[in-house]
């Protein structure tokens, strides 16, 4: 089977960094029209480290949070099955 050449790969801009990426780069989201994020998944990830170096309290909040839920959870379970 022939590879498709690159001038045919569907592409997407990102509204950060302004640039076209194939669709594999961006992540799902079904909220838009395209089912697809507006930022690659480059640009996505620099934007959460951004946010979580910002936001040290709620990042340690959620943290907690979801390992008591996780606890919780693991709880019932038998580690010996």
């Amino acid at each position: 089977m022939a590879a498709i050449p690159p001038s045919l790969v569907p592409t997407k801009r990102c509204s950060c960094c302004d640039a076209r990426h194939p669709l594999s780069a961006f992540g799902r989201n079904c909220q838009t029209k395209d089912g697809l994020h507006y930022y690659c998944k480059v640009c996505a990830a620099k934007k959460q480290k951004q946010w979580a170096r910002a936001n040290p309290a709620t990042v340690k909040r959620m943290r907690g949070d979801y390992l008591t839920r996780m606890k919780a959870q693991n709880a019932q379970r038998d580690p010996y099955e």
